[in-house]
């Protein structure tokens, strides 16, 4: 005889509202718990992560199952607002050390230009970009870009959390953002101004699929775009049916830049002649908007790179500052083993040292 379950037995008649009303209570609870409580547990779960020499070395599988579990489970299930998601943060206290660029920085005028002579020959942007715009597009002509004063290339890396950076990225002339990240309730570490978004071949294929959402709280990035609505995107030529079809989904305007050739195309040459060093690997987008922005930029800022899932005291370093997608399969935490993105980090950390640009990294505002 098998013996009885007291909590699966059905409620009596009389005590039925009761019951009801029990569970009701219990399931609203949850449901206004859970997205917070899973929150922490993405962080105490990677916790549990072996340090990593970049992002790409140890650990990054067993991350990769947590992190983007979770916040796919945050997304889908409890669809909880990107403020509540930034609010359950907890307050960091990273120690960079050797990881941090040199404390000790002066712009040298010098330096830059000798980076820009190569960037704007090499990279020759005044032929290489095709302008396109999709829908009823108001505003100037994206080409040319222009010169500015002041410039910042924003990545979307975890470090940006608590940093309260985005007052000082805002007062920048123009902003540079890679691969659509969310801005909403971010606005205090990340900024909100954007002016040109350059995107990978993967951002591109998630957009379109995501349009296609039937169930619309699952797509994420109609928002993303509304909130970089009057800026440019720059893509690969591969991603340019992508994005018209994202754009259609949307009926979303868009000026797009298209780059005449592959977007990465002679970028780790570029990189290797600046560094007077052999770079390896594949580009990131990251370095090819860091490379970007030198040619027209004479002051020229970094925010938000950091290829490390933890700090120099073993304190995990979220992969993104926000929650991934909804699209299939989940987006890995980690980068593709085709970047060598320690060394692009190391080229990075010389510009600073050179005054070519400044690397910002930890707090712009003491707390």
């Amino acid at each position: 005889m098998e013996p009885s379950i007291r909590w699966s037995t059905p409620c009596k008649t009389g005590r039925r509202l009761r019951c009801t009303a029990v569970c009701v209570f219990l399931l609203s609870t949850l449901y206004i718990l859970l997205p917070f409580n899973l929150s922490r547990e993405i962080l105490q779960a990677t916790d549990a992560v072996p340090t990593p020499t970049a992002q790409s070395g140890q650990g990054s599988a067993q991350l990769s199952g947590n992190l983007a579990a979770a916040t796919i489970e945050i997304n889908r299930i409890h669809n909880h607002s990107l403020d509540d998601y930034a609010a359950a943060q907890p307050t960091r206290h990273w120690v960079f050390g050797n990881l941090a660029p040199d404390s000790a920085w002066q712009f040298n005028v010098k330096a830059m230009r000798e980076v820009r002579n190569i960037t704007t020959r090499r990279l020759n942007l005044g032929t290489r970009l095709q302008e396109h715009r999709w829908g009823n597009v108001t505003n100037y002509t994206a080409l040319p870009i222009g010169h500015y004063n002041t410039c910042a290339v924003v990545g979307n890396s975890g470090v940006l959390l608590g940093s309260r950076c985005g007052p000082e990225i805002d007062s920048k002339d123009y902003v540079i953002r890679i691969d659509l990240p969310v801005l909403r309730g971010f606005q205090r570490d990340v900024g909100g101004r954007t002016n040109m978004t350059v995107l990978n071949l993967k951002t591109p294929l998630r957009l379109a699929q995501s349009s296609r959402f039937k169930n619309r709280s699952q797509d994420v990035y109609e928002s993303r775009l509304r909130d970089v609505k009057d800026s440019i995107l720059l893509a690969d030529p591969r991603a340019r049916k992508n994005i018209i079809n994202a754009l259609g989904a949307y009926k979303m305007p868009f000026t797009v830049l298209i780059t005449e050739n592959q977007l990465r195309t002679g970028t780790m040459s570029i990189a290797s002649q600046i560094a007077n060093r052999k770079m390896k690997g594949t580009a990131t987008i990251g370095l090819v908007s860091v490379l970007l922005m030198t040619t027209f930029c004479d002051h020229s800022y970094m925010y938000g790179f950091f290829p490390f899932m933890k700090d120099v005291n073993n304190v995990t370093v979220p992969y993104h500052y926000y929650p991934h997608d909804n699209v299939y399969p989940p987006m890995e935490n980690k980068f593709d083993e085709l970047h060598k993105v320690d060394q692009e980090y190391e080229l990075h950390k010389d510009l600073h040292r050179r005054g070519v640009l400044k690397m910002q990294l930890g707090p712009c505002e003491k707390h």
